[in-house]
């Protein structure tokens, strides 16, 4: 499944019909509701449908939400769950979000699209998967001395958009910082930021069924643990390799390093095997050319956890009459039988979906970096939501998120569709 409608199909209705609906009832029945049942008037299932439908409709925060509920008809109401059609105020959505537990519903929501995947993938690396951390530069202000800025990690599929899984960085990852001044404490914020989005990578990847999967990631999460615990779980890792593994980027380094002439004439030059790989693009006024050198030379050689293929990537632009240039070095599992040169380099391309299809959406669509929120757990309960109106409009085949929450503003049975809800079921 890929989103590739145009604008003009946005505005149409559901680009892609699905014959699986999805039962909210049962995917939110294991998130336990904190609220006592004396007095309660709302289901906690109703008030999560409520948020992310507000959310599909351009309405982002707890105010908005609660006020894009109280506008809507006696039908819009019924459909969402609250039969007296009477809906919940700010204070209540606030509260309940405030105390509900964000693992438990990052769960119930992991399970509605993880099915997506083809957990009977049999291409080794027929999926891919990416992983990376975000912050909510909103909250910063009002983050303990000792906290860190990055407070979730993501997995979303490369070739969707969805996010499968996402995971925050807790109390317990973050470790207290020291009072070394200048240079040194940036060095130390650093390294503590590796160990804090290492800890929360190490459990989301216990989630995915990996087999088939390969996961894609930055040179932070190229680690000899999440490498071999990829690998054990029957998944795949390629990832950049940088400064932070000198010995690995090293011998990268020397591997493709240009080769020294000959002194006397007749000397033969010993020329490793490699595959090579070159790409074109022009766009946005920019011309892009990457080529790519992979080789299998260090299989055996490095001890890095289930090495198969090295790669070096050089990427040249013409921007504005200059030409720039940048290497790349990385590694993966997957060997050359199942990831020809061409692939590799796809594979690189396609990480960076989560960084246009997902970060990118929820600072300047959804607001996140806007946001405010902060008290408890509702900045990743609101993190939660975000993630899954990205994941429900992928999945119904929308890559024109914006225009599409402005046409269900007014159009809020356009936003049920989404949410695989009717105006009669439930009225």
């Amino acid at each position: 499944m890929q989103y590739t409608e145009s604008v003009v199909d946005c505005l149409k209705g559901l680009a892609q019909q699905h014959p699986e609906s999805i039962d909210w009832q049962s995917a939110c029945e294991h998130v336990k509701d904190p609220r006592r049942k004396q007095g309660q008037r709302f289901s906690l299932t109703s008030i999560l449908v409520l948020a992310l439908a507000a959310m599909l409709s351009n309405h982002l925060s707890e105010l908005a939400i609660a006020q894009w509920g109280a506008g809507q008809s006696e039908e819009i109401k019924k459909a969402l769950g609250f039969e007296n059609g009477v809906t919940p105020h700010q204070t209540t959505i606030q509260r309940l979000f405030r105390r509900v537990s964000a693992e438990e519903l990052e769960t119930a929501f992991r399970r509605i699209f993880l099915h997506i995947l083809n957990t009977d993938q049999e291409q080794r690396g027929g999926c891919a998967v990416a992983i990376d951390g975000k912050a909510q530069r909103g909250r910063l202000k009002f983050e303990e001395e000792n906290g860190y800025a990055v407070h979730a990690v993501s997995l979303v599929d490369h070739q969707t958009g969805i996010v499968l899984t996402q995971g925050h960085v807790e109390k317990a990852d973050v470790e207290p910082k020291s009072t070394l001044p200048g240079e040194q404490e940036q060095e130390e914020q650093e390294a503590q930021k590796q160990k804090s989005e290492l800890a929360v990578a190490a459990r989301l990847i216990q989630h995915i069924d990996w087999k088939g999967k390969v996961l894609t990631g930055d040179a932070l999460y190229c680690q000899r643990g999440l490498c071999s615990a990829l690998r054990q779980a029957g998944g795949d890792y390629l990832f950049l390799v940088k400064g932070n593994q000198p010995q690995l980027f090293e011998d990268l380094r020397l591997l493709f390093a240009p080769l020294a002439p000959a002194k006397r004439a007749g000397e033969g030059v010993l020329r490793l095997p490699e595959q090579h790989a070159h790409t074109t693009e022009k766009a946005h006024g920019r011309l892009d050319l990457r080529s790519i050198r992979v080789s299998s030379e260090l299989k055996g050689y490095s001890d890095w956890p289930g090495l198969e293929q090295v790669f070096e990537i050089r990427r040249c632009w013409h921007s504005k009459g200059v030409w720039k240039e940048a290497v790349r070095y990385g590694v993966t599992s997957l060997p050359a039988l199942n990831a020809i040169p061409e692939r590799v380099l796809k594979l690189k391309q396609g990480h960076w979906t989560i960084e246009n299809c997902l970060h990118y959406v929820k600072d300047v669509t959804l607001g996140e970096d806007k946001s405010t929120v902060h008290a408890d757990n509702g900045p990743k309960i609101m993190a939660a939501l975000r993630n899954t109106v990205v994941s429900l409009l992928r999945r119904a085949g929308f890559s024109t998120i914006a225009a599409r929450m402005r046409y269900n503003s007014t159009h809020p049975q356009a936003a049920l569709e989404v949410l695989s809800l009717s105006l009669s079921q439930n009225a």
